[in-house]
């Protein structure tokens, strides 16, 4: 079947170089120049499935050459990170303004604020019951609804009275032509 593919291939060069050297184009006129175009494609996309293929398994490969080097170094990362804090706590035990300051970086502690941790559900019923004026409510249009309660006219969407609907237009476009090849 690969043999197959490579002389449609080298039939699709061949054609491409005799269009551009000719004036007039190549045109499907039947239905057999459809079949034989249709055949063209499946082997180009064929070959574009090898292509993505190895892409992928290249992509892999790399990937897992990288995540491995990344968790050596991440691993390292920690235990040089793990002695420079220990050191740091010991020092700001003595000293409460100690810090860390060389041609190679720093090591400073800083206060933080309290992290709020947040159960939205509760914490919503909550505020409906005893204090509203701290919820918030977002407004969207449901896009579904609109179009099954207004009617299109020409460019414009219009209410059962024809008033228009401001802040939406039609753009009618044009048929969309699939072509399937089967593989």
């Amino acid at each position: 079947m690969d043999v197959l593919f490579e002389m449609e291939l080298q039939e699709i060069d061949e054609i491409m170089e005799e269009d551009t050297q000719e004036k007039e184009r190549f045109r499907i006129e039947n239905l057999e120049a459809a079949n034989w175009a249709l055949r063209k494609l499946a082997a180009i996309n064929a070959e574009e499935k090898k292509i993505n293929d190895l892409k992928e398994k290249e992509i892999r490969r790399i990937e897992n050459w990288a995540k491995d080097e990344l968790d050596k170094l991440s691993h390292s990362r920690q235990f040089f990170e793990g002695l420079l804090t220990e050191y740091f706590i010991k020092q700001r035990e003595l000293d409460p303004k100690f810090k860390i300051s060389t041609p190679y970086g720093k090591v400073t502690a800083r206060k933080q604020q309290p992290k709020w941790n947040y159960d939205e559900a509760k914490l919503i019923e909550w505020l409906k019951e005893n204090n509203k004026d701290l919820l918030r409510v977002k407004y969207e249009p449901d896009k579904n609804e609109i179009k099954k309660v207004y009617k299109v006219v020409g460019t414009n969407v219009v209410t059962e009275d024809g008033e228009i609907v401001e802040g939406i237009t039609i753009k009618e476009r044009p048929e969309k032509i699939t072509i399937k090849v089967v593989e």
